[in-house]
Parts: structure tokens; sequence; C-alpha cells
């Protein structure tokens, strides 16, 4: 996936390069769909604003729907039955500071570096399914997990603009301070331990399908019914197709 993306982006670098040309009119307002999320989260969709302030900067906020991907398996002992309820949510904002000495045309057209800050939640509903090593017995159970991911950061990026109407926006590095946090509750008739089911599969399992958990693993482990958070580093990638509408602003 992440190969494709970096395809894609060059691609799109080689067709904006000879796609782009000088306008007479700098629109004011971009409406911004968010590809990289649908890439990453199933049935996700993200969509930002960004509207242009002067003739050289310009805020942004962004809303969206995402979910946690659909499990399979959380280990060689414990099966995902059934996903219950899923729901989750991004929003954001940003400012962007198009850099004058760099950029031919006027915002929202070139080089740009800017703050940002956005804000991930994830809630899922599953039915478990576990199976003893030492008896083979079947239990059932069911786990609730909430994840929050908090980013602020600063983002580097170009957007490019084609005939007036349609933009095309990359974020090539934005690194970012990012909270993290998680909280599941486990409950059933289950006999396998608590060490088992959480510290080996269930955590392993997830971490394997959502790679930022990792992160709060590293020197802590969530007990049953528990939740943990922890502050680490991030990183924020992005591609968005855009829409402008509004006139023109003056210099």
């Amino acid at each position: 996936m992440r190969s494709a993306l970096i395809f894609f982006l060059l691609f799109a670098v080689v067709f904006c390069s000879k796609a782009q040309q000088d306008t007479s009119q700098n629109r004011l307002n971009t409406l911004k769909v968010n590809l990289v999320n649908s890439m990453l989260f199933s049935n996700s969709a993200a969509f930002s604003f960004e509207r242009v302030t002067k003739s050289h900067q310009s805020w942004s906020a962004m809303l969206g729907v995402v979910k946690f991907p659909t499990l399979g398996d959380l280990g060689s002992n414990i099966q995902v039955k059934k996903d219950g309820n899923q729901s989750g949510f991004v929003m954001g904002g940003e400012y962007r500071f198009y850099l004058k000495k760099e950029n031919k045309y006027l915002a929202p057209h070139g080089v740009f570096l800017g703050p940002y800050t956005n804000f991930f939640n994830f809630s899922n509903d599953r039915e478990l399914s576990f199976t003893s090593s030492s008896t083979g017995a079947i239990t059932q159970a069911s786990l609730k997990s909430d994840i929050n991911v908090l980013n602020i950061g600063v983002q580097l990026g170009y957007q490019f603009v084609i005939n007036d109407r349609w933009t095309i926006d990359m974020i090539f590095m934005g690194p970012s301070v990012s909270r993290y946090a998680m909280k599941l509750k486990l409950d059933g008739n289950y006999d396998l331990s608590e060490e088992d089911i959480y510290e080996n599969e269930i955590l392993a399992g997830l971490v394997d399908r959502f790679p930022v958990i990792k992160d709060l693993l590293t020197d802590q482990s969530v007990k049953l019914n528990g939740k943990v958070s922890k502050w680490a580093p991030g990183f924020r990638y992005q591609l968005n197709v855009g829409y402008r509408f509004g006139r023109k602003m003056k210099e």
C-alpha cells in the first residue's frame, strides 16, 4: 500500500509539473477529499476546507469518518467471530505559510510550511472465540476497544493548481509529537490467563493491524479492563484532491 502511494505521488508530481499554468484568478476556497485515509482505513471518508487569508497564507479545517480495519484472527488461539459496532472519526486543523521567495504563484499554489494538529478516534465491539491450548475447550467473550491518537506537528508540502479549479495537495514531511491512548474491556467466561490473552495474543494481533499501538507497548502493557496512554514521536503524510471556488483575492 505504501509503495503504491509513493508511486502515485511521483506520478502526480510529473503530471502536475506539466499541467500547471499561471492563472489570472486566485480563488479563496478549496474543498478537498483525503485519498490517504481511504487507503489506510476501511469505510472512511475525510474532507477538508482551505481558506486563503492573505496572498501567501491560509488556514484549513478537516473532518471525516474512519473505521478500524476489520480483523480476522488475533493469534493462534483467538478468533474474531463477529465485528459489532464500529465507529470512528478524524478532525483537525492547520495553518499554512506559502513561501513567497520559493513560489511563483499566490496561495494556495506552491511550497508551504506550517503547524497542524489532528485527532483520531476508533471504537469497536467484537465477539471473540478462545481455544484453550491445553484442553482444547472453546469459550466466548466480547472485547470493547477505544483508541485515540492526537498529533501536533509541523508539515512541509506542495500544492498544485490545475486550470484554476483543481488542486493536488501533497504533504511530504509531517513530523509530530503524538499522544496514543487505548482502553480495552474484555467480558466473558473464558478460562485463559490474563497474561496469555492480553500481553501475548490480543495486543499482538491488534499491533499487526494497527502499528501505532506498538508505541503504547514499548514499556507498558494493558491489563484486563484497563487503559494506557503515552506520548511518542509520530508522522503524517497526505494526498488530497480539491476543487476551488470563490473569487479573486487582491495582493
